[in-house]
């Protein structure tokens, strides 16, 4: 499957201020690896990478009106390790910069399950998920679950936010999906 993006290398230190400005007074904030560096601002390590295509998406862009990209991070929350959700843990993302958010998420959620259907995944669509994320607008996004997971079913989290949208998807959590349906990747 072909998407036209092209791939963003992503940094696993960045600013505190980007993820409290992008993701508000939501949970994320008090799941950072968050410390002051030697001159006293605050970095973290990256819990997350669409807060950082937000903030960036003039360079992203380069002068183009829209543009696509996907990338693989290492991204790190301070919480209780899960089923397939860890402290350090990949991120496998697409990120669709434009002027309309409506159809950056269309295409964003289209390039979703169109990887996961070439996969052989079967899984439920949530297309009006509350991500808990407050860059998303309205608080809305989609997910996909994969029900044999159980309470840790959900694989995939996206959304529409004002610069584009995107998705991600936590290969750990993919792994253990593909696994519980028998599927060899």
């Amino acid at each position: 499957m072909d998407a036209g993006a092209e791939e963003a290398i992503l940094p696993a230190l960045w600013s505190q201020d980007t993820f409290v400005a992008k993701a508000g007074g939501s949970e994320i904030l008090e799941q950072m690896w968050a410390f002051p560096d030697r001159k006293g601002r605050a970095c973290c390590l990256i819990p997350e990478a669409t807060a950082l295509f937000q903030e960036r998406s003039r360079e992203f862009l380069n002068g183009r009106r829209e543009a696509g990209f996907f990338y693989i991070a290492r991204c790190y929350r301070y919480e209780r390790p899960q089923a397939g959700r860890y402290r350090e843990f990949t991120q496998l993302g697409f990120e669709s910069l434009g002027p309309d958010p409506s159809a950056a998420f269309e295409r964003s959620l289209t390039l979703c399950r169109g990887f996961l259907d070439n996969l052989g995944l079967r899984y439920e669509l949530d297309g009006a998920a509350k991500r808990g994320l407050s860059y998303y607008l309205g608080g809305a996004g989609f997910e996909m679950r994969v029900p044999e997971l159980g309470a840790q079913k959900q694989v995939v989290g996206g959304g529409a936010y004002q610069e584009g949208s995107g998705f991600g998807i936590g290969l750990e959590r993919l792994a253990l999906a593909l696994e519980a349906q028998g599927i060899q990747p």
